[in-house]
């Protein structure tokens, strides 16, 4: 008896994950027959919203720190930028490359496949989080002269930096939001990243301006809401997502290892790339802010504000692709190319109408924006300078943003880095060393809007080809399903049925009338 009830409850609690586990599949179908509009935005809302509120983990922490510190932790936190932005490459080299094969698996029906790639992306971050962690903090001096840090600040940098690497491993975990989001739970992977954010603004508050840490109390708030968010990433694969996490499962094989450092290795470059973007300025900044009339410490805090506001802003953009980009890697899993065709195309219309309001308001209202993060004196006017002139071409830089997150999504790695590269690297780089020998700190403020700019424009004709590639194929499969072919088909294997011919025979029959 004990054993038949044993054996019932069994059956029962199995029956309840099945079908758990049957209605995720059901809404994860979902993406590829809603209607268009309502789908990108349901998915793009919260990933904005979410991404928008964990921004502040860095906007939040410099007002605090220009409030509470001054000056001096301004431009130290503007050369600790690149110590993050190093982290997030490493974090989102294995994050997006699981979140691009994830969704493709989902797209497929290979929940097994799906299983995997959650389970190793664990043991991935993991293994490289602890690395960076150690490597940073044996050679963190060498690294914040390599990153542009100067004497004034560079104790205030170290404090912080030292303290936020800790988190290193919660700052890559994070990035399992992209397989949250690939699955359609948007709304959840919002709450992941809403709930850290606002932990990190209340405990600024109390580690600042209450108990008076300085630069460090922001380094500590950080790695605490960092560490929340990732308890609650890691519940939704226990509780609530359509795959399970299994030990046995972390471990990759090769080829998925290749699939996933593949995919997600130009967002990697964007972000390596960055990292190399910012230091270059920082070094820019020391060589010629000078010549301009401003010390090196103000124009480094005038530029860490202006970059703070840029991310912030940016946020909306990038949040909108991580909602397309399972979209546009589900249909092109299922076949559905017109409809992936049609998402994009509405994802790049939103982004740039979502540019253009920001922009409006920091030009209108650049003074009180710059004076928010206690900016005064020459630090304000330097500020405000600065913000007006590097937002110029903003609304066209976001739309670059969107090819290369298209092509990550549909698993073409290689475009999705010629993209990326000719915006971040071809064209970034010369400008931002060039141009400042010509115009001084003005040719500092505007290599990074120009760059974008051209980066849109390549990106448009790479697009369009990618486009076209897809008409033609969406005609064979056309040509495929057409009633001649289907007619032929059925003559062909009819006879061939007569004379024993084999069903391979016969299917290559029809591909030759095709």
């Amino acid at each position: 008896m004990a054993d038949s009830a044993s054996a019932a409850v069994r059956s029962s609690f199995k029956s309840e994950v099945d079908s758990d586990e049957l209605r995720r599949r059901r809404e994860t179908e979902r993406l590829g027959t809603d209607p268009i509009v309502p789908l990108v935005l349901r998915l793009s809302l919260p990933a904005m919203t979410g991404l928008l509120v964990s921004s502040l983990y860095v906007f939040v922490d410099r007002v605090f720190v220009g409030r509470y510190v001054g000056e001096v932790g301004l431009a130290a936190m503007n050369v600790a930028i690149p110590f993050s932005t190093l982290v997030f490459s490493f974090s989102i080299l294995v994050g997006r490359g699981c979140s691009v094969i994830y969704s493709i698996a989902l797209g497929r029906k290979d929940y097994a496949e799906a299983r995997r790639i959650f389970s190793g992306g664990v043991f991935l971050h993991m293994i490289v989080s602890l690395f960076i962690m150690v490597f940073c903090q044996v050679f963190l001096n060498r690294l914040l002269n390599v990153f542009g840090a100067e004497p004034q600040s560079i104790d205030a940098t170290r404090r912080y930096v030292s303290i936020v690497l800790l988190g290193t491993p919660f700052a890559m975990l994070t990035m399992h939001n992209h397989l949250i989001r690939a699955e359609g739970a948007s709304t959840y992977s919002m709450m992941t990243q809403v709930t850290g954010a606002l932990l990190n603004v209340i405990l600024d508050w109390v580690f600042m301006a209450h108990f008076r840490w300085g630069i460090g109390g922001a380094a500590f708030a950080t790695v605490i809401a960092q560490a929340v968010s990732v308890i609650m990433v890691m519940w939704f694969f226990m509780k609530r997502s359509v795959v399970r996490f299994r030990v046995a499962d972390m471990i990759f094989s090769a080829r998925m290892l290749w699939l996933v450092l593949i995919n997600g290795f130009t967002p990697f470059i964007f972000n390596a790339a960055a990292t190399l973007n910012w230091t270059i300025q920082n070094h820019m900044i020391k060589r010629h802010a000078e010549k301009s009339g401003f010390s090196v410490t103000t124009a480094m805090a005038a530029f860490g504000i202006v970059m703070s506001l840029r991310m912030l802003i940016m946020t909306p953009i990038l949040g909108l692709s991580m909602g397309m980009q399972p979209l546009v890697g589900y249909n092109y899993g299922s076949g559905q190319y017109a409809r992936m065709r049609n998402i994009f195309k509405f994802s790049v219309l939103t982004a740039f109408l979502l540019m253009l309001i920001p922009y409006g308001v920091l030009e209108i209202f650049s003074y009180p924006v710059v004076r928010f993060f206690g900016a005064e004196n020459d630090t304000l006017v330097l500020g405000v300078y600065t913000l007006r002139r590097f937002m110029l071409l903003m609304p066209l830089g976001g739309i670059a943003a969107m090819f290369s997150h298209f092509f990550q999504g549909t698993g073409k790695p290689v475009e999705a880095l010629v993209v990326t590269g000719v915006r971040q690297v071809v064209l970034a780089f010369p400008f931002l060393i060039i141009l400042p020998y010509f115009l001084g700190y003005d040719g500092i403020v505007f290599a990074t809007p120009i760059a974008e700019v051209g980066g849109a424009i390549f990106g448009v004709f790479v697009i369009l080809r990618e486009f076209r590639r897809l008409r033609v194929k969406e005609n064979e499969m056309d040509l495929l399903k057409s009633p001649m072919i289907e007619s032929e088909h059925r003559l062909t294997c009819s006879a061939d049925d007569e004379s024993g011919s084999t069903a391979g025979d016969c299917m290559e029959e029809v591909a030759d009338v095709v």
